[in-house]
């Protein structure tokens, strides 16, 4: 987690030290809105929403926003005599840096995504077992379960490719991956997610 969230920090300082540069030269900007949804490696829903302001510096531009991310994600794994089935809710509110390569307001076609974030993180986890009557809390049948609910802080890194289609709508992928802080019975997550998403400017 330490080497994520160094990484994390270095981008993120990377990305202000763009957006100096680029409110240095008095670039013009424009509000927008996103929302989409996407999946997860373990099959889950994620979705995401996201409130932003880009300022363009042709060929490229610095998009910041406050984004609104969900998803429920699950997780089967076994210790060799007990086998556990971990679900996790999370939804995080976050503020999101993105360096967008070869995103101008004279031009459409594709363009690239790179940026950071930090956040609150919502946390509904519960982990169960069938066998292990050891989690807590006895389950009907046998077995047991452990939970945990709270408000954590969290850090994204965002990678993805769009395209524009003109000069108001847009298309995006993108790779939003969660480094979640570790709770009191619960470790530290990595979540990495897959987003769909369409984009508007206002201006």
């Amino acid at each position: 987690m330490k080497s994520s969230s160094s990484l994390i920090i270095l981008t993120l300082t990377a990305l202000l030290i763009a957006a100096d540069s680029v409110c240095a030269q008095e670039s013009p900007g424009v509000a927008g809105a996103r929302i989409g949804a996407g999946t997860d490696i373990t099959g889950g829903v994620a979705y995401g929403a996201q409130l932003d302001y880009t300022l363009f510096q042709n060929p490229n531009a610095f998009e910041l926003g406050f984004a609104l991310f969900g998803g429920t994600f699950e997780e089967d794994s076994d210790n060799g005599f007990n086998e556990y089935h971990e679900e996790t809710t999370v939804v995080v509110f976050a503020a999101i840096a993105n360096y967008l390569f070869r995103y101008s307001p004279e031009s459409e076609g594709p363009y690239f995504v790179a940026g950071a974030g930090v956040g609150a993180v919502s946390v509904e986890w519960e982990e169960s077992s069938a066998t292990d009557t050891s989690l807590g809390t006895a389950l009907p049948g046998g077995g047991s379960k452990q939970s945990e609910d709270g408000t954590t802080s969290g850090l994204i890194l965002n990678f993805g490719i769009g395209t524009r289609l003109n000069d108001s709508f847009d298309l995006r992928l993108q790779v939003p991956t969660f480094f979640i802080s570790a709770g009191d019975q619960r470790d530290s997550a990595v979540v990495p997610t897959v987003t769909a998403t369409l984009g508007i400017k206002f201006g």
